[in-house]
């Protein structure tokens, strides 16, 4: 399950780096990095856990890498030509994933159990995604600091995920 994860860090990492460092915080880079991020996420999920997910973790996983990929597909789908469709688009697909993202990982922090390792991480995790959903729900965010909230999220989601991974058991 540590080689699911250091998966999962890899693709939030690089598309937030990607973010991060890019000049333009615009709808359409914006859409660009949740696209790449949500087919990326869905791939390296579904291959990793097909290969090192065993029994009803393989199955537990599922429900995320769906969701993954058709936030990614639907990021492709949006038309370039009119700049307001694109960050609704940008701002709805983002709130849809952070809320679907934190609730399916507050559902395994609470299957794992709170006080182990994987359900801290999957709670810390479903918090980080929570917290996105949220944010992008009330507040009424501009684009520039809406892609940078994104960014934002997967840096840190990348980053404790990264930890996650490295963490040797007990």
């Amino acid at each position: 399950m540590k080689i699911v994860l250091a998966l999962r860090a890899a693709i939030s990492f690089a598309v937030g780096i990607f973010i991060t460092f890019n000049q333009s915080h615009s709808a359409a880079t914006g859409l660009v990095a949740l696209a790449i991020f949500g087919l990326g996420y869905a791939v390296l999920n579904a291959i990793g856990t097909g290969v090192w997910g065993k029994g009803l973790t393989a199955v537990e996983n599922m429900p995320l890498t769906v969701a993954s990929f058709i936030i990614g597909l639907l990021a492709i789908l949006v038309p370039e030509t009119d700049p307001v469709s694109q960050q609704l688009a940008f701002i709805y697909l983002v709130t849809g994933w952070g809320l679907i993202a934190g609730s399916f990982e507050l559902y395994l922090a609470r299957r794992e159990g709170f006080k182990t390792r994987m359900g801290k991480d999957s709670l810390l995790n479903a918090g980080f995604g929570l917290l996105l959903g949220v944010l992008f729900l009330i507040a009424p965010l501009d684009i520039v600091s809406a892609v940078g909230f994104f960014g934002a999220y997967l840096v840190l989601s990348g980053t404790h995920l990264g930890i996650s991974a490295a963490t040797p058991k007990k």
